[in-house]
C-alpha cells in the first residue's frame, strides 16, 4: 500500500537574522510513515531550519 499523504512541505524558505541570510531557498517535502533527518555541518543552518518550522524564527519567504 502507498501512502502519499504528506505531513509537512516546504518550499523555497528563507530566514535572515538582520541583514545576513541564513538559509536560502531550502525545499522539502516529508511524506507519512517516512523517517526524516537534516545532516550538515556546523552552521549549515539545521537549528535555523528547525526553529523556522517549529515558529521559534520568522521566515523571510
Amino acid at each position: 500500500m502507498v501512502n502519499n499523504e504528506v505531513l509537512l512541505e516546504i518550499r523555497d524558505l528563507h530566514v535572515s537574522y538582520g541583514a545576513i541570510s541564513a538559509i536560502k531557498g531550502i525545499s522539502l517535502k516529508v511524506l507519512k510513515g517516512e523517517v526524516v533527518t537534516i545532516l550538515g555541518a556546523n552552521g549549515a543552518g539545521k537549528t535555523t531550519t528547525l526553529q523556522t518550522i517549529s515558529g521559534l524564527l520568522k521566515a523571510k519567504s
